[in-house]
């Protein structure tokens, strides 16, 4: 039997160089894996909705399921809200119900924003615009390392930070306009030390989820915001672990 197909959505600022330490290593353990930049990042004409975001990755998960695969999504931070918009519809079960083969058995959450329907990232932190955030017209910057590498050594997080690229500030204040974590089982990796999103915050949106009927399974790793950099085996052995393997660091 084949193994699932792996999606890794890369958050605001990223691109999928991000991830390119997990998915050699998850490539080495056997598995194809789906990455792609979301055209609200780096983009000279920055999307003012999630539209666009919504279709690319729509059709990234299409690719993967493809001659019907089942495949597990990774949304990474800001990328929860793209991927409970986009993903609707997608999950196996409901694939089936259709007469159609594969779909997407479950969505890892990694220190991700998960919202209901009609929320934006905007809304789910209040409107306080974090004084890291380098505001210009409708592209965002971030401009502190820290927040999102403070387990990474100066060097790195100085590197990774060189990496990353702007992001469209409409984006933020688009509505979400779904919310597939009610159909489709979910785990959550809930990073303690995460600068970006606190571990507050983060507990806060997986409770709502729970409230709202969704399946969600929460595992928290003592890392900051970007634990793909900071302890990449243990997030590759979550992943291998959600796609229903049970590895725990072999």
């Amino acid at each position: 039997m084949s193994k699932p197909q792996i999606v890794l959505v890369p958050g605001a600022w990223h691109t999928p160089a991000a991830f390119t330490i997990i998915i050699k290593k998850l490539e080495d353990a056997g598995y194809t894996v789906y990455s792609r930049q979301l055209p609200s990042v780096g983009n000279p004409l920055p999307p003012e909705d999630l539209t666009q975001d919504i279709a690319a990755l729509q059709e990234l998960v299409t690719e993967a399921i493809s001659s019907g695969n089942d495949v597990l999504v990774v949304p990474h931070s800001w990328s929860g809200i793209v991927a409970g918009s986009a993903l609707g519809g997608f999950g196996k079960k409901q694939r089936e119900e259709k007469g159609e083969k594969g779909g997407i058995i479950k969505i890892a959450f990694m220190a991700a924003f998960v919202v209901p329907e009609g929320v934006s990232l905007m809304d789910a932190i209040q409107h306080q615009i974090p004084d890291w955030w380098d505001i210009k017209g409708e592209h965002t910057h971030a401009k502190d390392p820290f927040i999102f590498y403070n387990d990474l050594p100066a060097e790195a997080q100085q590197y990774h930070m060189s990496q990353l690229q702007s992001h469209s500030f409409g984006t933020k204040k688009a509505k979400s306009t779904g919310a597939c974590w009610k159909e489709i089982p979910s785990w959550y990796l809930l990073c303690e030390d995460d600068q970006a999103v606190p571990a507050f915050a983060q507990g806060l949106m997986v409770d709502r989820v729970k409230e709202m009927g969704g399946d969600v399974l929460v595992e928290r790793i003592k890392s900051g915001h970007s634990p793909f950099l900071s302890q990449p085996d243990y997030v590759v052995d979550w992943i291998r672990r959600a796609t229903g393997e049970n590895p725990r660091l072999e």
